[in-house]
Protein backbone atom coordinates (compact mmCIF):
# COMPACT_ATOMS: atom_id res chain seq x y z
CA UNK A 1 0.00 0.00 0.00
CA UNK A 2 1.29 3.45 -0.85
CA UNK A 3 1.91 5.90 1.98
CA UNK A 4 -1.20 8.10 2.03
CA UNK A 5 -0.30 10.43 4.95
CA UNK A 6 -3.71 10.12 6.64
CA UNK A 7 -3.93 11.35 10.21
CA UNK A 8 -6.80 11.63 12.70
CA UNK A 9 -6.85 13.19 16.17
CA UNK A 10 -9.51 12.36 18.76
CA UNK A 11 -10.35 12.98 22.38
CA UNK A 12 -12.51 11.09 24.83
CA UNK A 13 -13.77 12.42 28.19
CA UNK A 14 -13.32 10.75 31.55
CA UNK A 15 -16.29 10.46 33.85
CA UNK A 16 -17.50 10.83 37.42
CA UNK A 17 -19.64 7.91 38.59
CA UNK A 18 -21.87 9.17 41.37
CA UNK A 19 -24.02 6.19 42.33
CA UNK A 20 -24.85 2.69 41.16
CA UNK A 21 -21.41 1.17 40.65
CA UNK A 22 -21.52 -2.62 40.83
CA UNK A 23 -25.01 -2.89 39.36
CA UNK A 24 -23.46 -2.33 35.90
CA UNK A 25 -21.76 -5.75 35.91
CA UNK A 26 -23.39 -8.23 33.49
CA UNK A 27 -23.19 -10.85 36.23
CA UNK A 28 -25.64 -8.69 38.19
CA UNK A 29 -27.92 -7.02 35.64
CA UNK A 30 -28.51 -10.28 33.80
CA UNK A 31 -30.48 -11.23 36.94
CA UNK A 32 -31.63 -7.92 38.43
CA UNK A 33 -31.96 -4.38 37.02
CA UNK A 34 -28.93 -2.12 37.34
CA UNK A 35 -28.44 1.62 36.99
CA UNK A 36 -25.79 4.29 37.42
CA UNK A 37 -25.67 8.07 37.31
CA UNK A 38 -22.53 9.54 35.80
CA UNK A 39 -21.23 12.71 34.20
CA UNK A 40 -18.33 13.25 31.83
CA UNK A 41 -15.76 15.90 32.75
CA UNK A 42 -13.15 18.09 31.07
CA UNK A 43 -10.38 15.58 31.72
CA UNK A 44 -9.46 13.74 28.53
CA UNK A 45 -7.63 10.95 26.76
CA UNK A 46 -6.17 12.14 23.46
CA UNK A 47 -5.40 9.72 20.64
CA UNK A 48 -3.67 10.36 17.33
CA UNK A 49 -3.60 7.65 14.65
CA UNK A 50 -1.65 8.11 11.44
CA UNK A 51 -0.19 6.21 8.53
CA UNK A 52 3.45 5.25 9.03
CA UNK A 53 6.04 6.06 6.37
CA UNK A 54 7.18 2.42 6.46
CA UNK A 55 5.29 -0.81 7.17
CA UNK A 56 6.02 -0.96 10.91
CA UNK A 57 3.51 -0.44 13.71
CA UNK A 58 4.57 2.14 16.30
CA UNK A 59 2.72 2.96 19.52
CA UNK A 60 3.60 5.81 21.88
CA UNK A 61 2.17 5.39 25.39
CA UNK A 62 4.18 5.05 28.63
CA UNK A 63 6.82 3.48 26.40
CA UNK A 64 7.40 3.50 22.64
CA UNK A 65 6.81 0.19 20.89
CA UNK A 66 7.87 -0.48 17.32
CA UNK A 67 6.96 -3.84 15.82
CA UNK A 68 6.67 -5.35 12.36
CA UNK A 69 3.00 -6.23 12.83
CA UNK A 70 0.13 -5.23 15.13
CA UNK A 71 -0.12 -8.66 16.79
CA UNK A 72 3.27 -8.07 18.44
CA UNK A 73 2.21 -4.82 20.13
CA UNK A 74 2.01 -5.37 23.89
CA UNK A 75 -0.54 -2.63 24.67
CA UNK A 76 -3.75 -4.71 24.75
CA UNK A 77 -6.17 -1.91 23.85
CA UNK A 78 -4.18 -0.60 20.89
CA UNK A 79 -3.51 -4.11 19.62
CA UNK A 80 -7.15 -5.22 19.95
CA UNK A 81 -8.66 -2.10 18.34
CA UNK A 82 -6.25 -2.05 15.40
CA UNK A 83 -6.69 -5.77 14.73
CA UNK A 84 -10.48 -5.46 14.88
CA UNK A 85 -10.38 -2.96 12.02
CA UNK A 86 -7.72 -4.81 10.05
CA UNK A 87 -4.93 -2.29 10.63
CA UNK A 88 -2.03 -4.73 10.77
CA UNK A 89 0.91 -2.77 9.33
CA UNK A 90 2.04 0.76 8.53
CA UNK A 91 0.24 2.53 11.38
CA UNK A 92 1.29 4.80 14.25
CA UNK A 93 -0.67 5.53 17.43
CA UNK A 94 0.05 8.22 20.03
CA UNK A 95 -1.78 8.18 23.38
CA UNK A 96 -1.72 11.22 25.70
CA UNK A 97 -3.81 11.66 28.84
CA UNK A 98 -4.61 14.40 31.33
CA UNK A 99 -4.25 11.73 34.06
CA UNK A 100 -2.96 8.16 34.06
CA UNK A 101 -4.60 5.87 31.49
CA UNK A 102 -5.05 3.07 34.03
CA UNK A 103 -5.74 3.15 37.74
CA UNK A 104 -7.44 6.55 37.96
CA UNK A 105 -10.94 5.21 38.61
CA UNK A 106 -12.29 7.79 36.15
CA UNK A 107 -13.04 5.40 33.29
CA UNK A 108 -9.82 6.21 31.43
CA UNK A 109 -9.43 2.71 29.99
CA UNK A 110 -12.85 2.80 28.35
CA UNK A 111 -12.29 6.36 27.15
CA UNK A 112 -9.08 5.18 25.51
CA UNK A 113 -10.71 2.19 23.83
CA UNK A 114 -13.60 4.37 22.63
CA UNK A 115 -11.18 6.84 21.00
CA UNK A 116 -9.09 4.06 19.45
CA UNK A 117 -12.18 2.38 18.00
CA UNK A 118 -13.60 5.61 16.59
CA UNK A 119 -10.28 6.60 15.03
CA UNK A 120 -9.65 3.18 13.52
CA UNK A 121 -13.19 3.09 12.11
CA UNK A 122 -12.53 6.36 10.23
CA UNK A 123 -9.25 5.07 8.83
CA UNK A 124 -11.07 2.00 7.52
CA UNK A 125 -14.06 4.03 6.29
CA UNK A 126 -16.36 1.92 8.46
CA UNK A 127 -18.37 4.63 10.24
CA UNK A 128 -19.85 3.94 13.66
CA UNK A 129 -23.51 4.87 13.34
CA UNK A 130 -24.38 6.00 16.88
CA UNK A 131 -23.09 6.42 20.44
CA UNK A 132 -24.93 3.21 21.34
CA UNK A 133 -23.10 1.26 18.64
CA UNK A 134 -19.80 2.76 19.78
CA UNK A 135 -20.48 1.85 23.43
CA UNK A 136 -21.40 -1.72 22.53
CA UNK A 137 -18.28 -2.07 20.37
CA UNK A 138 -16.12 -0.66 23.17
CA UNK A 139 -17.56 -3.23 25.61
CA UNK A 140 -16.77 -6.07 23.19
CA UNK A 141 -13.24 -4.86 22.43
CA UNK A 142 -12.40 -4.42 26.11
CA UNK A 143 -13.49 -7.98 26.83
CA UNK A 144 -11.35 -9.21 23.93
CA UNK A 145 -8.44 -7.27 25.45
CA UNK A 146 -8.93 -9.17 28.72
CA UNK A 147 -10.57 -6.44 30.80
CA UNK A 148 -12.80 -7.42 33.72
CA UNK A 149 -15.40 -4.94 34.92
CA UNK A 150 -18.74 -3.26 34.53
CA UNK A 151 -20.24 -1.58 31.49
CA UNK A 152 -20.97 1.98 32.58
CA UNK A 153 -17.70 3.60 31.47
CA UNK A 154 -18.08 2.63 27.81
CA UNK A 155 -21.51 4.29 27.63
CA UNK A 156 -20.34 7.38 29.52
CA UNK A 157 -17.43 7.92 27.12
CA UNK A 158 -19.50 7.27 24.01
CA UNK A 159 -22.50 9.46 24.90
CA UNK A 160 -20.96 12.17 27.06
CA UNK A 161 -22.98 14.41 29.37
CA UNK A 162 -24.92 13.86 32.59
CA UNK A 163 -26.81 10.57 32.28
CA UNK A 164 -28.87 7.94 33.99
CA UNK A 165 -27.75 4.64 32.46
CA UNK A 166 -30.07 1.66 33.01
CA UNK A 167 -28.87 -1.91 32.54
CA UNK A 168 -31.18 -4.80 31.83
CA UNK A 169 -30.78 -8.36 30.64
CA UNK A 170 -31.84 -7.37 27.11
CA UNK A 171 -30.73 -3.77 26.65
CA UNK A 172 -28.91 -0.73 28.01
CA UNK A 173 -30.76 2.60 28.03
CA UNK A 174 -29.08 6.00 28.36
CA UNK A 175 -31.29 8.83 29.59
CA UNK A 176 -29.84 12.37 29.69
CA UNK A 177 -30.60 14.09 33.00
CA UNK A 178 -31.94 17.60 32.55
CA UNK A 179 -30.46 19.48 35.49
CA UNK A 180 -31.31 23.13 35.98
CA UNK A 181 -28.47 25.57 35.20
CA UNK A 182 -28.29 26.75 38.83
CA UNK A 183 -28.11 23.19 40.20
CA UNK A 184 -25.59 22.22 37.53
CA UNK A 185 -23.35 25.13 38.51
CA UNK A 186 -23.77 24.60 42.27
CA UNK A 187 -22.94 20.90 42.04
CA UNK A 188 -19.96 21.60 39.81
CA UNK A 189 -18.67 24.25 42.23
CA UNK A 190 -18.87 21.82 45.17
CA UNK A 191 -17.38 18.70 43.55
CA UNK A 192 -13.74 17.96 44.21
CA UNK A 193 -11.49 15.19 42.87
CA UNK A 194 -8.52 14.27 45.06
CA UNK A 195 -5.81 11.88 43.93
CA UNK A 196 -5.13 9.32 46.66
CA UNK A 197 -1.50 8.94 45.53
CA UNK A 198 -2.29 5.29 44.84
CA UNK A 199 -2.58 4.15 41.23
CA UNK A 200 -3.99 0.67 41.65
CA UNK A 201 -4.54 -2.32 39.41
CA UNK A 202 -8.32 -2.71 39.32
CA UNK A 203 -8.28 -6.37 38.19
CA UNK A 204 -8.09 -7.99 41.68
CA UNK A 205 -10.87 -5.71 42.93
CA UNK A 206 -13.06 -6.39 39.91
CA UNK A 207 -12.48 -10.14 40.29
CA UNK A 208 -13.62 -9.90 43.90
CA UNK A 209 -16.73 -7.96 42.83
CA UNK A 210 -17.56 -10.57 40.17
CA UNK A 211 -17.13 -13.36 42.72
CA UNK A 212 -19.36 -11.53 45.19
CA UNK A 213 -22.02 -10.95 42.53
CA UNK A 214 -22.41 -14.71 42.26
CA UNK A 215 -23.29 -14.74 45.96
CA UNK A 216 -26.89 -13.84 46.75
CA UNK A 217 -25.91 -12.34 50.13
CA UNK A 218 -24.52 -9.30 48.25
CA UNK A 219 -27.78 -8.73 46.37
CA UNK A 220 -29.22 -6.79 49.30
CA UNK A 221 -26.33 -4.30 49.22
CA UNK A 222 -26.59 -3.86 45.47
CA UNK A 223 -30.36 -3.43 45.71
CA UNK A 224 -29.67 -0.58 48.13
CA UNK A 225 -27.20 0.80 45.59
CA UNK A 226 -29.90 0.69 42.93
CA UNK A 227 -32.31 2.48 45.30
CA UNK A 228 -29.65 5.15 45.87
CA UNK A 229 -29.62 5.83 42.11
CA UNK A 230 -33.37 6.45 42.23
CA UNK A 231 -32.96 8.74 45.26
CA UNK A 232 -30.12 10.66 43.58
CA UNK A 233 -32.20 11.15 40.43
CA UNK A 234 -35.27 12.27 42.41
CA UNK A 235 -33.22 14.89 44.23
CA UNK A 236 -31.61 16.17 41.02
CA UNK A 237 -35.01 16.38 39.32
CA UNK A 238 -36.78 18.12 42.20
CA UNK A 239 -37.74 21.82 41.87
CA UNK A 240 -35.05 22.83 44.39
CA UNK A 241 -32.37 20.11 44.58
CA UNK A 242 -30.40 19.91 47.82
CA UNK A 243 -26.72 19.35 47.00
CA UNK A 244 -26.09 18.50 50.65
CA UNK A 245 -28.53 15.59 50.36
CA UNK A 246 -26.66 14.38 47.27
CA UNK A 247 -23.47 14.38 49.35
CA UNK A 248 -25.19 12.33 52.03
CA UNK A 249 -26.30 9.77 49.42
CA UNK A 250 -22.71 9.57 48.20
CA UNK A 251 -21.52 8.89 51.76
CA UNK A 252 -24.05 6.08 52.24
CA UNK A 253 -23.19 4.42 48.93
CA UNK A 254 -19.49 4.51 49.83
CA UNK A 255 -20.32 2.41 52.89
CA UNK A 256 -22.26 0.01 50.67
CA UNK A 257 -19.40 -0.21 48.19
CA UNK A 258 -17.00 -1.28 50.93
CA UNK A 259 -19.38 -4.08 51.90
CA UNK A 260 -19.62 -5.34 48.31
CA UNK A 261 -15.84 -5.19 47.86
CA UNK A 262 -13.61 -4.79 50.94
CA UNK A 263 -10.62 -4.29 48.61
CA UNK A 264 -12.14 -0.99 47.45
CA UNK A 265 -10.60 0.74 50.45
CA UNK A 266 -7.62 0.56 52.80
CA UNK A 267 -6.33 2.37 55.88
CA UNK A 268 -4.61 5.00 53.74
CA UNK A 269 -7.81 5.81 51.81
CA UNK A 270 -9.90 5.79 54.99
CA UNK A 271 -7.52 8.26 56.65
CA UNK A 272 -7.80 10.62 53.70
CA UNK A 273 -11.60 10.44 53.76
CA UNK A 274 -11.72 11.07 57.52
CA UNK A 275 -9.56 14.17 57.03
CA UNK A 276 -11.80 15.47 54.26
CA UNK A 277 -14.95 14.78 56.29
CA UNK A 278 -13.45 16.85 59.10
CA UNK A 279 -12.75 19.69 56.68
CA UNK A 280 -15.94 20.47 54.83
CA UNK A 281 -16.79 17.30 52.89
CA UNK A 282 -20.36 16.02 53.25
CA UNK A 283 -19.83 12.75 51.44
CA UNK A 284 -17.62 11.05 48.94
CA UNK A 285 -16.32 7.81 47.50
CA UNK A 286 -13.34 6.40 45.72
CA UNK A 287 -14.12 6.44 42.01
CA UNK A 288 -14.11 3.29 39.91
CA UNK A 289 -13.11 -0.01 41.46
CA UNK A 290 -11.51 1.72 44.44
CA UNK A 291 -8.38 0.87 46.37
CA UNK A 292 -6.73 4.01 45.00
CA UNK A 293 -7.12 6.38 42.10
CA UNK A 294 -9.23 9.49 42.71
CA UNK A 295 -11.60 10.32 45.54
CA UNK A 296 -14.81 12.11 44.54
CA UNK A 297 -16.16 14.45 47.22
CA UNK A 298 -19.07 16.87 47.58
CA UNK A 299 -18.26 19.77 49.90
CA UNK A 300 -20.46 21.96 52.09
CA UNK A 301 -19.89 24.96 49.81
CA UNK A 302 -17.68 26.28 47.06
CA UNK A 303 -15.67 28.14 49.72
CA UNK A 304 -15.18 24.93 51.71
CA UNK A 305 -13.92 23.25 48.54
CA UNK A 306 -11.32 25.95 47.92
CA UNK A 307 -10.18 25.85 51.54
CA UNK A 308 -9.82 22.06 51.44
CA UNK A 309 -7.74 22.19 48.27
CA UNK A 310 -5.21 24.40 50.08
CA UNK A 311 -5.21 22.14 53.14
CA UNK A 312 -4.52 19.08 51.02
CA UNK A 313 -1.71 20.68 49.01
CA UNK A 314 1.11 19.67 48.49
CA UNK A 315 0.51 16.18 49.89
CA UNK A 316 -2.47 15.55 47.62
CA UNK A 317 -3.27 16.80 44.13
CA UNK A 318 -6.81 18.17 43.80
CA UNK A 319 -8.58 18.51 40.46
CA UNK A 320 -11.32 21.10 40.03
CA UNK A 321 -13.11 19.28 37.21
CA UNK A 322 -15.85 20.85 35.11
CA UNK A 323 -18.70 18.93 33.49
CA UNK A 324 -18.32 18.22 29.76
CA UNK A 325 -21.28 17.54 27.49
CA UNK A 326 -19.64 15.73 24.57
CA UNK A 327 -18.62 12.11 24.23
CA UNK A 328 -15.72 10.68 22.23
CA UNK A 329 -15.15 12.91 19.22
CA UNK A 330 -12.90 13.59 16.26
CA UNK A 331 -10.96 16.81 16.77
CA UNK A 332 -9.32 16.88 13.33
CA UNK A 333 -8.46 14.70 10.38
CA UNK A 334 -6.95 15.30 6.95
CA UNK A 335 -9.06 12.90 4.92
Amino acid sequence: MLHSKRIIQLRSPLRLSFVGGGTDFPEYYSRLPGAVISATIDVFIYVTIKDMFDTNVRVHHSVIETEAITSRISHPYVRTSLEHFGLFKGIEVVVVSDVMTTGSGLGASSALMSALALGASHLRNRPIASPKEMAELTVRLEKQAGTIGGCQDQYAASYGGFNLIKFGADDVDVKPLHVSPDTYQDLQDRILLVFTNLARDSAPIQLQVVANLASSDKDAYLSEMYAAVEAFERELSSPSPDITHLGTILHETWKLKKKVSPLSTNLYVDELYDFMRANGVIGGKVTGAGGGGFFLAITESAAAKRALMYKLYPNYISVDARFHTQGTEVLWKNF
